[in-house]
């Protein structure tokens, strides 16, 4: 009776293991729901760029349009545009239109229309200005002047830098053109314009732009970064001081974006760095570093066009896409490192220098690309998505000699996602780069960096040996 109760749950045990094995998900199926999950992250996102906007909005084509809607046909012949910015960062609007003669003889029977075909221009969302103050509407024969204030449309900053940001815009919002004849912003008495877009003509505190003449729609463009900046004077310090009010401005606009690309890859990174001036000594530094990290680099990359050609094949383009364009991204830095790692395994890159020299040499490397970077951003995100992997070199010498500035190694490597994301944001139209490849693509560069550091902390064991060598052979 025994053995048949043996024989009967055994007989149940498996049954219900075949049950739950029929009930679990074959693994291609669980791959497939993964994919289905990471893609959309992946995947480029597609959206029209947003229109242009008018600086002025009734010296051009957007009044015109809103006189349309009033019932008066209007057609604008001459405009320019004054701004005229205080001390304490408020600034006046003054708009001169000079309309064809039907319109103004229309406008001047009814003035009501007039300042309906006005607020309807600036309520209609194109142009730099949507929500003017103290709105007065004039007309004197044909010339129609409107005039009024915009609250906080310039900040202060460090050096007694006035900075009027007004024109600069963001995403949604399209980017400034000139929709006058002539564009001018005035600063306050007794200072100079020390920045201003591309295209103006400074003259003292007086920056003035004119219509383009090429015939282009929507120009002349001022660039989103549409800033004018007024110094107490011309002098260098003030200019420097602008610089850095310019520099601090645009960061604080880009802010949010710049976070969303940055901050997972910075943190990453700066984890990773973290690693290795903690666990570096572990990694393996012996003769033949180099040639077992280009092996492995070799069987890498075979794996990964394989994995990319499967997924394009296999999954769709959204995936391949992916995969195609972080590749392309890692290869030269996959070439730079297995060329170094070659290099310093069949020639000793160290010989004939001291410890401290080269210790020393990896201080200034670290220096030097610290200042590319900061100096150069954000044309310098070309030298992190292209050799960022070679900063971990210099890092692995300092982690071997114990100096110091190993210590900066996670915020140096930190900075790198930073700069790299600059040309990135603000996105506007067709993103080709997410925040999620940017973070594949330097979790590869990490990955790259790890035998560069392995092989940097050889050469500081090198350097030191041969130090001890020759001090033995002069005993």
């Amino acid at each position: 009776m025994n053995g048949e109760s043996v024989a009967w749950e055994a007989i149940a045990t498996c049954r219900i293991r075949q049950t739950f094995t029929l009930m679990r998900p074959p693994r291609v199926v669980l791959v497939i729901v993964a994919i289905a999950v990471v893609v959309p992250a992946l995947v480029p996102a597609t959206a029209a760029a947003p229109p242009p906007e008018g600086v002025c909005g009734v010296c051009g084509s957007a009044f015109e349009q809103s006189a349309e809607e009033v019932g008066v046909d209007a057609t604008v012949v001459e405009s320019d545009l004054a701004v005229h910015v205080s001390a304490d960062g408020d600034s006046r609007w003054t708009a001169h239109v000079v309309l064809s003669r039907p319109a103004a003889d229309r406008f001047a029977a009814n003035r009501t229309l007039l300042r309906r075909a006005v607020e309807q221009t600036y309520a209609s969302y194109r142009t730099a200005v949507d929500d003017p103050r103290n709105l007065s509407v004039g007309l004197d024969d044909r010339t129609v002047t409107v005039s009024f204030t915009v609250a906080d449309a310039a900040q202060r900053y460090p050096g007694d830098v006035l900075l009027f940001d007004a024109f600069a815009r963001s995403p949604p919002d399209g980017e400034p053109y000139v929709d006058a004849d002539e564009l001018s912003v005035h600063g306050p008495t007794g200072t100079a314009v020390t920045h201003a877009p591309a295209g103006g003509t400074v003259d003292g505190n007086r920056v003035v732009w004119t219509a383009s003449e090429d015939g282009r729609t929507y120009s002349p463009r001022l660039g989103r970064e549409a800033s004018v900046a007024f110094g107490p004077n011309d002098g260098l310090p003030s200019r420097a001081a602008t610089a850095v009010a310019v520099r601090g401005h645009s960061l604080d606009v880009i802010g949010p974006e710049l976070r969303a690309y940055a901050l997972a890859p910075a943190a990453l990174l700066g984890i990773v760095a973290v690693g290795l001036l903690l666990t570096g000594g572990r990694l393996p530094v012996g003769a033949d570093l180099g040639r077992t990290a280009a092996r492995w680099l070799a069987v890498g990359v075979g794996l990964y066009v394989a994995l990319a050609a499967v997924a394009f094949l296999l999954v769709g383009d959204g995936l391949g896409y992916v995969l195609g364009v972080v590749g392309i991204g890692l290869a030269p830095q996959a070439f730079l490192t297995a060329t170094v790692a070659v290099v310093t395994d069949y020639r000793d890159v160290a010989s004939g220098g001291s410890a401290a020299s080269v210790t020393s040499l990896a201080v200034l490397a670290v220096l030097g690309w610290t200042l590319a970077l900061v100096l150069g951003a954000p044309a310098s995100a070309l030298l992190v998505l292209t050799v960022g992997p070679l900063v971990f070199l210099p890092f692995g010498v300092l982690a071997a000699a114990g100096h110091r500035a190993r210590l900066l190694f996670p915020v140096v490597a930190a900075l790198g996602p930073v700069v790299a994301a600059l040309p990135l944001v603000p996105r506007v139209g067709v993103v080709f780069v997410t925040p999620a490849m940017l973070t594949l693509l330097l979790a590869g560069s990490a990955v790259l960096g790890v035998p560069l550091f392995a092989i940097g902390r050889r050469l500081s064991s090198r350097a030191t040996s041969a130090a001890g060598s020759a001090d033995g052979a002069g005993d």
